[in-house]
């Protein structure tokens, strides 16, 4: 499977326009998920998932969970 497969990018579309910013963390809940169950096609898609949501934000994992908020010293 591959990031550009056509259903990799609509749901990669439809979870960035559901939960805009959070899309990757819910991809990535998803994907643990299928880890657990052992799903190697699922697993498989929703990497690819993740990945495509990064690429479109122009993201990297670290950024979901990073502090933008300016702070003064």
């Amino acid at each position: 499977m591959d990031a550009t497969d056509p259903e990799v990018e609509r749901i990669a579309a439809d979870l960035i326009a559901k939960h805009g910013p959070q899309a990757a963390r819910v991809a990535a809940e998803r994907l643990n998920r299928m880890i657990d169950r052992s799903d190697t096609r699922g697993r498989d898609l929703w990497a690819c998932v993740v990945h495509a949501i990064h690429q479109r934000q122009g993201g990297e994992p670290a950024d979901a969970d990073r502090d933008t908020t300016s702070r003064s010293s």
